[in-house]
């Protein structure tokens, strides 16, 4: 099984990124390297980080487990989060910006394959899993699929339907192309990383040095 880099790039995302962590560390897909990096948050970020790794480590719950042979309840203690995920935690002083942050991230990814899903976002428990097993069969280097717009009520108030991957499509609809990608983090030597001229617009000019570089897309038509 390869291993999965997500790097998760923050800044002043508190209310949102500890969902959006968990999302990540619950993923169905076991083999996982989250990278996480603060670009020089002035909210409560860093606080919360801080205390991450030992909350990681040391949360537990006591479900009901069985009942013993008087009827009584026998409860015991189980860790609530994965013990095979690598956690890494980044974070900077000061505002480093945008496409800095998620290049802190990307230039530490050791895994096989890539992605970064920024702190705001919440991707969906099966959505590593199920792009791997995209990626493989269609022997990709490039693969996303639709998503979910949702207010702060968990609302849906768009869908995004991206279309199936041709050259000329991606420079109409790719600035829509959002959490749900994962690709081979071999192209980084190809395509580098994000260009820190960009402070908006970075993940778009990323995918089409993708394009130009002739990766191999695949659309996977699910949210």
């Amino acid at each position: 099984m390869e291993k999965v880099s997500i790097i998760i790039p923050t800044f002043n995302q508190f209310s949102y990124l500890p969902a959006c962590i968990d999302h990540c560390l619950f993923q169905t897909y076991p083999c996982l390297e989250i990278i996480i990096v603060d670009g020089g948050s002035t909210d409560d970020t860093k606080a919360y980080l801080k205390g991450l790794m030992h909350e990681i480590a040391t949360r537990s719950c006591e479900p009901i487990q069985e009942m013993d042979e008087k009827g009584k309840i026998v409860r015991k203690s189980i860790k609530v989060y994965p013990t095979n995920r690598t956690v890494e935690i980044l974070t900077f002083e000061n505002d480093i910006g945008a496409t800095c942050t998620y290049n802190e991230g990307l230039k530490r990814a050791t895994g096989t394959y890539c992605t970064y899903i920024v702190g705001d976002d919440l991707p969906h428990p099966h959505m590593i899993e199920e792009l791997v097993t995209a990626l493989e069969a269609n022997k990709a280097d490039f693969v996303y699929s639709d998503m979910n717009v949702v207010d702060d009520k968990g609302r849906i108030i768009r869908q995004m339907l991206l279309p199936d991957y041709n050259f000329k499509s991606c420079f109409a609809i790719w600035y829509h192309l959002g959490v749900s990608h994962l690709y081979k983090t071999k192209w980084h030597k190809s395509v580098g990383l994000m260009d820190e001229a960009y402070q908006s617009a970075n993940d778009y000019d990323h995918y089409l040095r993708f394009a130009m570089a002739g990766a191999k897309f695949y659309h996977v038509p699910k949210i």
